[in-house]
């Protein structure tokens, strides 16, 4: 695992660019991070633990979140399509006033999908990591979100995560088939051995079963649709 920081890169990096080439590289999210120490061989920021909870009563996501009329009762996450994670990713300020509003904010979740090429999965999980380094700047609760793949993906996809820390997963899609059900078991035991978290908190289904299987508490939110289906009822 390696270390370094961004600032004399972009210290030699200025050197070379004139004024206008400096503000292309705004386009890569270099602003968001430039304070950032990183580590990996895909240079993930690191983040800073989470030691409490504070207490919500649900979770809300982006695409809700402007028009939550109790955002003192609830997190707000990103467990939502990438196309509406986009927009904070495009102009993350515009969503500060939003953000501010909620007590805990869970970090973003682009898909790291196990049939996604592997340049794809970089990717997002780097752009994960980027934005919730930005949001932990910005909020004093950001719970970094774990998003990985298939096996092939845990020498890198923790990479940043921190030690002795709340961390959230969602099991949204990942319960729908054997295989699914697996590489979501395996990665989240996988996730506890390397880092050690004090505890996981959960958006959507966690059967009851899984509970006894790991040795830190999980805390479980339903989704969006789950909840929905209560108040059906």
């Amino acid at each position: 695992m390696s270390n370094f920081s961004l600032s004399n890169e972009k210290n030699m990096t200025n050197i070379c660019l004139c004024k206008k080439e400096q503000e292309v590289q705004h386009f890569f999210r270099w602003d968001l991070i430039e304070s950032a120490d990183f580590v990996g061989p895909h240079h993930h920021p690191k983040l800073s633990a989470v030691l409490e909870l504070p207490e919500v009563k649900r979770l809300v996501t982006l695409n809700n979140a402007p028009s939550e009329k109790r955002p003192e009762e609830c997190g707000l996450c990103f467990y939502t399509k990438d196309s509406v994670i986009e927009r904070i990713w495009n102009n993350p300020v515009k969503y500060l006033s939003v953000i501010k509003r909620f007590p805990l904010v869970i970090g973003l979740d682009y898909s790291i999908l196990c049939n996604m090429f592997y340049p794809q999965q970089v990717y997002n999980c780097w752009r994960n990591y980027v934005m919730t380094y930005w949001l932990q700047c910005n909020h004093p609760v950001v719970i970094p979100n774990a998003g990985y793949g298939g096996q092939e993906t845990f020498s890198w996809a923790f990479d940043g995560l921190p030690e002795d820390s709340w961390l959230a997963i969602t099991t949204q899609g990942c319960l729908d088939s054997y295989v699914l059900k697996w590489s979501l078991l395996n990665g989240l035991h996988e996730l506890i051995r390397q880092k050690h978290p004090r505890g996981i908190l959960v958006y959507g289904r966690f059967p009851k079963e899984w509970m006894d299987k790991f040795p830190v508490p999980i805390v479980i939110f339903p989704s969006f649709s789950e909840s929905r289906w209560k108040e059906a009822d």
